[in-house]
């Protein structure tokens, strides 16, 4: 007889926790797993601070230890420390536990090859396959793996990813960061490392999450205001808000100001020499194209997400890949979006170029984007944006943003910075293109009104 089918999307598995995803089918797919990489096989394992994070990846792992498969376990950790531990310890895979960008208690699994790269839709596929049909191997007694627990990830980290800094400007200038840790992990290495480099900071919620909220995966477009209004306080030369998982980080100018993903990612052509390859997600808007164009870039386009740009990375050779969901690849270092070490990048560049990041940013080009508004308050605009991830496999995500293919046509719906607008829009390429926006913002202006 077969289970019931996972929920999975953008090649990850998503459920709530106890409903969807329990301790006994958590440790079924750890079997799985188990399974696939084989009896005698190292795999490396981290969640964030979450208790049911830690409560699913624990019946993972026993999962994985009934097929003869032995685990690193790094407790909590973040992602780009699995990934770069997956390289370190020559495991055979990764796994990692942490609430997901949509919806509350709802839990994502990020599964990595032996690369420390997320697998892909097809890899998954056979995951949930076997799961669904009860396919696992189970070892003899004697065979059961082991688990080591393996806290020190956070210190060879920081030590590897420092060394591919350029610190000496940094020292040099000893700037002021703001950095909110989203109640996750990165607390437990990203103040070190930024301390390493020489960097002054202020760190705001790298606690564990308090027992009254219900965290989510991306900071919330409160947090970001409030770096705005601290940024412009302390003087701070800018203010970086990390995912969960602290594969995704968000800017705030030295204004105050919100840094959207998309010139973000035109910002990081900026970064490299010229005649670099820079790897972009397929929904970027095409402002990243004519900033690459004029730094005399070779920019290639590659369809899906942060797994998909970087096996792309490592198919095409390209020197950085990034999403507009605010991951940033650095492959010379490791093939996992890493929020962390793009905080201290973008402190080499600015202070090596002695400018400020509102300098940068105003000198960009802005996306030509047809817009409409719908009003609503802050609450219903959350509903729609979860609404809008679900109904769609290709999306891209941001804090208060949803970016998802519409045919041939890329529609971001994103909340105004005071929570009080819903704005739906698009770039304007041609008159078909605004035709067909118009239509989506009618059914979503009827969405809206259906979940007050």
């Amino acid at each position: 007889m077969r289970r019931p089918p996972l929920p999975y999307y953008n090649n990850r598995i998503y459920g709530t926790a106890n409903t969807q995803l329990t301790p006994e089918n958590s440790a079924e797919l750890g079997a799985v797993l188990g399974t696939l990489v084989g009896e005698g096989a190292l795999v490396t394992a981290a969640r964030d601070y979450y208790p049911p994070s830690r409560m699913l990846k624990r019946a993972f792992t026993a999962g994985l230890m009934s097929t003869g498969v032995s685990v690193i376990d790094f407790h909590a950790a973040t992602l780009p420390e699995v990934s770069f531990a997956v390289k370190r310890f020559g495991a055979r895979a990764g796994v990692h536990f942490s609430v997901a960008p949509y919806g509350d208690n709802v839990i994502q699994v990020r599964v990595l090859d032996s690369a420390g790269v997320e697998i892909s839709s097809e890899r998954l596929e056979d995951i949930l396959s076997m799961f669904e049909s009860h396919h696992a191997v189970r070892a003899v007694p004697t065979r059961v793996g082991w688990v080591t627990y393996a806290e020190y990830i956070h210190d060879i980290y920081v030590s590897s990813a420092s060394s591919f800094v350029d610190s000496s400007p940094i020292m040099a200038k000893e700037p002021l960061v703001l950095v909110d840790m989203n109640f996750g992990p990165a607390s437990e290495a990203l103040p070190n490392l930024l301390s390493s480099i020489g960097a002054r900071f202020i760190a705001v919620n790298s606690s564990r999450p308090p027992p009254n909220l219900v965290p989510r995966q991306l900071p919330s477009i409160k947090a970001m205001n409030m770096l705005g209004e601290l940024c412009k306080a302390t003087g701070a030369t800018f203010a970086v808000a990390v995912s969960g998982d602290a594969s995704q980080a968000y800017f705030v100018d030295d204004k105050g100001r919100y840094v959207d993903p998309d010139r973000f990612l035109a910002l990081m052509a900026l970064m490299l020499p010229q005649g670099s390859r820079l790897a972009v997600t397929d929904s970027a808007y095409r402002v990243v194209d004519t900033v690459a164009e004029k730094n005399k870039l070779s920019l290639v386009r590659v369809k899906g997400i942060a797994g998909d740009i970087a096996r792309g990375v490592r198919r095409l050779r390209v020197n950085l890949g990034a999403t507009d969901s605010g991951e940033v690849i650095f492959p010379q270092f490791s093939l996992a979006p890493d929020g962390m070490l793009m905080v201290a990048k973008l402190l080499e560049m600015l202070m090596t170029e002695e400018v400020r990041l509102s300098t940068v940013i105003e000198a960009l080009p802005e996306p030509q984007l047809y817009t409409l508004e719908i009003d609503a308050d802050a609450s219903v605009g959350l509903k729609v944006l979860d609404s809008l991830f679900l109904e769609h496999t290709e999306v891209a995500v941001a804090p208060g943003a949803v970016k998802y293919r519409l045919g041939d046509l890329w529609v971001k719906v994103s909340l105004g910075m005071d929570g009080s607008k819903i704005y739906v829009s698009t770039e304007a390429t041609s008159k078909a293109s605004i035709e067909v926006l118009k239509k989506e913002f009618e059914r979503i202006s009827e969405l809206a009104e259906s979940l007050k």
